[in-house]
């Protein structure tokens, strides 16, 4: 894998051009190039995606505990064992008409016969006073990246689900009080509510919401109501985590996307445009793990690659 090698050619049409590199785009990587299809995966930040965010990771077989870096540290070296072609480019157009496709960067445009959509999501924000004006000085949307800022501080953690969980163990762990509000109903798949009741350093505030952000060169304050109640707690920093929006602005009039944004696809992850796939967190499924974007991936990468042997009329 080389990053840093320019494609003098840009004429050259990749078999199959897998956009993101996190666990389902590696995945759908080691399929296809296992395939014997020249592959090429183009990648906005760092491989391994979101894994590189995520602190401990206990439901992923075969590794009972191990940091999301250390498992994104391990698909980049399967990804390189392969020769693998991972390229930095921020995509910004896709042209998915015709035999021939291009995936359009801001340094260069990629031919490609086969078009794999990995493109995970981002954060949602809260969307409250405050939010935007205290971001990087006390709002966060990453408690591994910026936790340790707040060592020995009080901070608040907002979300329901298994995010907003995990950041609260993190954060137990190196300050000094961590409040998580949730709503009345929590969306766990890896966590119990138990696991941070344990922790004397953490409590629980249910049927809370957010209503503003304050401070002055820094946040200070967050404000929530409590069963109608208004109330505020004076902390450092407020991690937001309340899930993620798919990274399809680009392609709302290319391909077909559900009402939240996530692509469409059937069961062998095939999009509504022949010879474009999509798996992991930016498809429109069940459930958005670790675990099911490999296998999503996996899937991926052989349709892929059934596809191109149909398009040279090889046989499958």
């Amino acid at each position: 894998m080389n990053n840093d090698e320019i494609i003098k050619n840009d004429d050259k049409i990749y078999d199959i051009i897998i956009v993101g590199g996190g666990a389902a785009g590696i995945s759908a990587a080691i399929y296809a190039k296992r395939a014997g299809r020249d592959v090429l995966v183009l990648e906005k930040v760092f491989v391994g995606g979101q894994l590189n965010l995520i602190g401990e990771i206990e439901n992923y077989a075969g590794f009972p505990k191990i940091s999301g870096n250390e498992l994104a540290d391990k698909f980049k070296t399967h990804a390189k064992s392969l020769d693998i072609l991972v390229k930095l480019e921020e995509v910004v157009d896709y042209k998915l008409d015709g035999t021939v496709k291009e995936v359009v960067c801001k340094n260069h445009t990629y031919k490609t016969r086969a078009v794999i959509l990995a493109l995970g999501s981002h954060p949602r924000e809260l969307q409250i006073d405050g939010e935007k004006q205290f971001l990087g000085r006390g709002v966060s949307y990453c408690a591994l990246c910026d936790g340790n800022f707040f060592k020995d501080k009080d901070v608040a953690v907002v979300g329901s689900g298994d995010s907003a969980f995990s950041d609260a163990m993190y954060l137990s762990n190196i300050c000094n009080k961590v409040y998580v509000l949730t709503k009345s109903y929590l969306k766990l798949h890896n966590y119990t509510e138990n696991d941070l009741q344990e922790k004397k350093n953490v409590e629980i505030l249910k049927n809370a919401l957010s209503k503003n952000i304050e401070g002055n060169d820094k946040l200070e304050k967050l404000t929530y109501t409590l069963n109608g109640q208004e109330k505020s707690l004076n902390v450092d920093a407020v991690f937001v985590a309340i899930g993620r929006k798919p990274d399809t602005e680009i392609l709302k009039d290319k391909l077909s996307l559900n009402p939240n944004g996530y692509i469409i696809t059937n069961d062998r992850m095939q999009t509504s445009v022949e010879g474009v796939f999509a798996c992991g967190d930016v498809r429109e499924n069940m459930i958005k793990q670790i675990a099911t974007a490999v296998g999503e991936g996996a899937i991926a990468g052989t349709e892929a690659n059934k596809y191109i042997l149909k398009l040279k009329g090889e046989k499958t």
